[in-house]
């Protein structure tokens, strides 16, 4: 059996982008030692010709034939230094892979299991305080029988959520009972193929909840095997329905905040609790928050790197979050810088409406900002583009630097003048 430090693959499981490739390669210069990426994931799943050229292995299997899991990794199990999910449909094969190898630093099953369901975590949340949750209840069929439940132990305004969905899908909100009838029987009609397409092993759940009036923000932390946790700096976000959208998506998210030290603690107190009452450990910690009138809510937990992280960080701080992710995972310190080096924006386009893509203005103009540092286009003129809470996804996203806030919101705002989507 090799010793650790000998072992030399990390295996990503469920899904990976060339990205992910170009992180193990990184961090293996940063880090001194040559790492080498492996996926493991399902029969059906679509791997890249090019992308499986860069792997140390590709292992396709029936992901719930545990039997057939063992047997395929056996050939490279000595090698194993460390196991990564980056996606939130992979956290049941995660959690099983955490059984499978019980002696590298991985969350436990159950944790996992946890933080994979907005039900579990909510009554978790509440076993450990109260104060850093909202009321719920939980919704198996559409009725009038469940509307008059939610009306009598939630009140309004709500919001209607999947337990198991990443990326706000489905998440709605109601103000009045015919707005949360309409959109309780939507989500009901919707959910069992949206878990079907995001490849959800969990059975199609949803639960309805106080909704948190406050300003949003976010925190990726990292907790070692004994508990200890380290922050990464605040991300200030805007939602979409914030922006005039009737949809709800992180619209901006900008770094650094303007948040004052004692409330930052106060957050950071509050993602510590929500992760030890879920009880992750030798794991990155994506958390969302609200600051409400009554103080921190949390949102959600994930045992996962949050969305464009690596890059507002980066670009912000200067260090790599993913390789921090690494590191967890490897049982050392992770590398974190606070001194800011530039104010970053991050801004996503959907449509106001459902419908094909009649035209897609003002790319080439943002392309040609200085500030602009990165535009991702996800659909072109003639593509169906649909709202977040149906699963489609952005079709525009840009991010923007500048040295001082008040430039990088200027030019945030440019970019929100100079993009025009129409649909019909």
């Amino acid at each position: 059996m090799l010793r650790h430090e000998e072992k030399d693959i990390i295996l990503f499981v469920g899904k990976m982008e060339m990205a992910h490739v170009e992180d193990v390669a990184r961090f293996s210069k940063e880090y001194g030692k040559k790492y080498l990426p492996a996926l493991i994931t399902s029969l059906g799943a679509k791997v890249e010709e090019s992308l499986e050229q860069r792997l140390a292995f590709l292992v396709r299997c029936d992901t719930q034939d545990m039997k057939a899991v063992e047997k395929r990794l056996r050939p490279y199990a000595d090698r194993i230094a460390a196991i990564i999910s980056r996606y939130e449909f992979s956290m049941p094969l995660y959690g099983r892979l955490a059984d499978l190898f019980p002696y590298l630093r991985l969350p436990t099953a159950r944790s996992l299991a946890v933080a994979s369901n907005k039900i579990n975590m909510r009554r978790a949340f509440r076993r450990y305080d109260k104060k850093i949750t909202p009321r719920f209840v939980v919704v198996k069929r559409y009725g009038e029988t469940a509307v008059k439940k939610i009306i009598e132990k939630i009140g309004f305004p709500c919001v209607i959520k999947p337990a198991n969905l990443a990326k706000s899908q489905l998440v709605t909100v109601c103000y009045y009972k015919e707005e949360l009838k309409n959109n309780l029987k939507v989500t009901m009609q919707k959910v069992r193929k949206l878990y079907h397409h995001a490849k959800v092993e969990w059975e199609p759940t949803v639960l309805v909840e106080n909704f948190m009036e406050g300003q949003m923000y976010s925190i990726d932390a990292y907790v070692n095997s004994r508990g200890y946790m380290e922050y990464t700096p605040i991300i200030e976000i805007k939602t979409g329905k914030d922006a005039g959208y009737d949809d709800f998506f992180m619209y901006t998210q900008i770094t650094p905040s303007i948040l004052n030290p004692k409330e930052e603690e106060k957050a950071r107190t509050t993602v510590a609790k929500a992760t030890h009452a879920i009880g992750l450990r030798s794991s990155t910690v994506h958390a969302e928050l609200m600051r409400t009138q009554q103080g921190w809510k949390v949102i959600e937990v994930g045992a996962r790197v949050g969305g464009f992280r690596d890059r507002l960080l980066n670009t912000a701080f200067g260090f790599h979050h993913t390789g921090n992710d690494f590191r967890i995972h490897l049982g050392k310190k992770p590398t974190i810088k606070r001194k800011p080096l530039k104010h970053v924006g991050f801004i996503k386009f959907f449509p106001k409406k459902p419908g094909h893509l009649m035209a897609l203005q003002g790319i080439k103009k943002v392309e040609g900002m200085k500030s602009v540092i990165k535009v991702t286009q996800n659909k072109k003129v003639g593509d169906f583009s649909g709202l977040s809470r149906y699963g489609h996804p952005y079709v525009l996203g840009v991010t923007v630097a500048a040295h001082s806030r008040s430039k990088m919101l200027g030019e945030l705002r440019k970019v929100e003048k100079l993009i025009e989507i129409k649909t019909g």
